[in-house]
């Protein structure tokens, strides 16, 4: 740079030169003018080598124009050193190919179709259309009936009481104490006393489901199914011991002495059980309806009797049953007998022997010795050995004139 100065200083002299002296000394000034443009800092300016004000002017520029443009409610936008923050992705989904099958919307599953209630008369178990039975007699009247619905028979259905004559019978009576699933059949039975004035009865039952909902049999379930019996005549069934054993006393003896027992008590009682059961499987396969169950004292040779209410015995009485085991009886092996007793003094009367051999045994015990007694019967189930399987039936137990 002082050269130059001095050169420049020296412009009188320079006049004094010969001409190419003087366009060389043009030609150096210039190179030197150019040289201190590229590579010395203007005057009085700042040296920073690590920042070019071009380009800080230029963020400057950037950083107004964009905070003017979004206004106050947008983030300004910087550059330079500022931590970089790259652009969050879109929560988006990408929208299937071309050729992809959207399946159209359907709607939701609706509820299932309730169940529907129909019932099919299969038979009268017992005491069929005009039975004759004496005036005042307790009897249980049994029918057969199929499940022909859709919905399953639980213990919350009922039979009910419909129209025509009660016979003392309830209002209502449970259905069954084992599912019913449809197709399937039960055997119902409720607790009735013939009328003192001598006719015909006639008494309507129907079926009511757990909705407290009524129905019957029939294609349409609007058919009612009945008992019907005469009383007044001089014969049919004097005497119901199903009907009449929960009054009946109880009692098992054996081992160590006797046991007054509870009517209906649990069948692995080891004291011995007496109680009615309903839709039961016998020995010989046959189901089998409202049914009297014995079981003798759980020792060898152990016993269990009891002793029903008293009954006065008239001319052509006759006392029937059906005696047996239920289903899958092993070595069941017992004694029957049938006592009767008065004035506390106990006469027998005739006793069966039978075993677990997939046969029941009928009876038919002639009381014309005894007519006119008033007499308290007593059913007698007594073990040959091991009690162990002694589960003993008396089935459809009558006195029938």
């Amino acid at each position: 740079m002082k050269l130059i100065i001095s050169l420049v200083l020296c412009r009188e002299s320079r006049k004094k030169l010969p001409h190419f002296e003087k366009l060389f000394i043009v030609i150096l000034i210039l190179g030197f003018l150019f040289l201190a443009s590229c590579t010395f800092p203007a005057l009085g300016a700042p040296t920073n080598p690590s920042i070019d004000p071009v380009l800080t002017d230029a963020a400057r520029t950037i950083e107004v124009r964009l905070t003017s443009e979004a206004g106050s409610s947008q983030p300004t936008a910087t550059l330079g050193w500022a931590e970089y923050s790259p652009t969050p992705l879109l929560d988006e989904t990408p929208a299937p190919p071309a050729d992809t099958v959207i399946p159209e919307q359907t709607s939701p599953p609706t509820a299932e179709t309730p169940c529907e209630d129909k019932a099919h008369f299969v038979s009268d178990v017992n005491y069929p259309d005009s039975t004759e039975i004496e005036a005042g007699v307790e009897f249980t009247k049994t029918w057969r009936l199929q499940n022909t619905g859709t919905c399953t028979w639980n213990t919350d259905y009922t039979i009910v009481f419909e129209r025509g004559d009660a016979m003392e019978g309830p209002a209502s009576a449970p259905l069954t104490t084992e599912p019913v699933l449809p197709q399937g059949e039960v055997e119902v039975s409720v607790a009735l006393k013939s009328p003192d004035a001598p006719g015909t009865y006639q008494g309507y039952w129907r079926l009511r489901n757990q909705a407290g909902l009524k129905f019957g049999t029939g294609e349409n379930g609007e058919k009612d199914f009945w008992v019907k019996i005469t009383t007044g005549t001089t014969s049919g069934i004097a005497y119901d011991f199903i009907a009449q054993a929960s009054k009946a006393a109880w009692v098992s003896s054996g081992g160590d002495g006797q046991v007054t027992l509870n009517f209906g008590g649990a069948d692995g009682d080891p004291n011995g059980v007496a109680k009615l059961k309903q839709d039961i499987k016998l020995e010989n396969r046959a189901d089998a309806g409202r049914t009297l169950i014995t079981h003798p004292k759980h020792v060898d040779h152990g016993s269990i009797y009891g002793t029903f209410p008293e009954y006065t015995v008239k001319d052509s009485d006759h006392f029937k049953s059906k005696l047996g085991f239920l289903e899958d009886c092993g070595e069941g092996d017992v004694l029957f007998q049938l006592w009767y007793q008065e004035e506390q003094v106990q006469n027998k009367l005739a006793e069966w022997s039978d075993s677990c051999d997939g046969n029941l045994v009928f009876v038919d015990t002639d009381l014309s010795s005894i007519v006119g007694k008033t007499v308290q019967f007593v059913l007698v189930v007594s073990a040959n050995g091991s009690s162990m399987d002694d589960m003993a039936i008396w089935g459809s137990t009558r006195i029938e004139r």
